[in-house]
């Protein structure tokens, strides 16, 4: 990396952790004054994020989405852009604004943690025998799922931590600050109907993608496996929510599971030598 983008990196990651503490003490506390600065360190993050990733496709040699770094560079922002959409738009449809953006305790960590991964390493270089267009269609879609899929996970756990809190009848403090239960049910269920048919596609592209890389070799190796199981699970959660009334615990316990698998499909390509 440049100095430039060395900078950015770290001004990022700053805000980031910063937004992810307010949120929290916003979810604990439940002052008006924490979400808002929250908010605001959060939108000063992904606005630095965008120059950052501006300066590093400038300084950079390689194509667009030639390694995971790229990838997961881009994943954390769309995820804190579609938490702040959820927010924007969820607040005008479903509940109020203040009840969503205590969800930024559950989904700006993950954001963060995603930007960190992209600068652990810089990924596997794809070479110019292998590249075509059918792989950055791959790695966009699946980028495009990922970020759907993390706010369903981080709205999953707030659901968990909102049941539990019924369950043990804990009707006051972090009770009153989350959404309702039909609330983060219908926002999750949204989030992976979103994000399934770019899942969906995803594994279609990356097999026509292999077969054309290598036709004589397996069909499957340890990471196409893992996402198979990545995409079966999110198949059970809406599938078994059509059929068979799958909704609440459930259908969150799933959809986390998932994502679980979703990030170990991630964290294969990092460690790929």
């Amino acid at each position: 990396m440049s100095t430039l983008v060395t900078v950015l990196f770290a001004i990022v990651a700053v805000l980031y952790s910063l937004s992810g503490a307010l949120y929290l003490a916003f979810l604990a506390r439940g002052a008006e004054s924490l979400g808002k600065n929250a908010g605001h360190a959060l939108t000063g993050a992904v606005v630095t994020h965008v120059a950052f990733l501006v300066a590093d496709l400038a300084t950079s040699t390689s194509p667009v989405f030639a390694d995971i770094h790229q990838a997961l560079a881009v994943g954390s922002l769309l995820v804190a852009l579609a938490y702040l959409g959820t927010v924007v738009i969820g607040g005008k449809r479903i509940t109020s604004t203040s009840k969503l953006q205590v969800l930024g305790a559950f989904i700006t960590p993950i954001t963060l943690l995603f930007f960190l991964g992209a600068g652990f390493r810089r990924g596997v270089e794809v070479s110019d025998e292998v590249r075509s267009v059918m792989l950055p269609i791959h790695i966009g879609v699946n980028v495009l799922g990922i970020a759907a899929f993390a706010v369903a996970f981080g709205v999953s756990i707030a659901y968990v931590v909102q049941e539990r809190q019924l369950r043990q009848k804990k009707l006051t403090g972090i009770f009153q600050r989350l959404p309702s239960l039909d609330t983060l049910d219908t926002l999750g269920f949204r989030m992976v109907i979103v994000g399934f048919p770019l899942l969906t596609l995803g594994v279609v592209t990356g097999t026509l993608w292999a077969v054309r890389l290598d036709p004589d070799a397996p069909p499957i190796g340890a990471t196409q496996t893992m996402g198979l199981i990545e995409w079966a699970l999110f198949a059970a959660v809406l599938l078994l929510r059509a059929v068979a009334g799958w909704r609440g615990r459930r259908a969150a316990i799933g959809t986390m599971l998932g994502f679980v698998v979703a990030c170990a499909v991630l964290l294969g390509y990092v460690v790929r030598s």
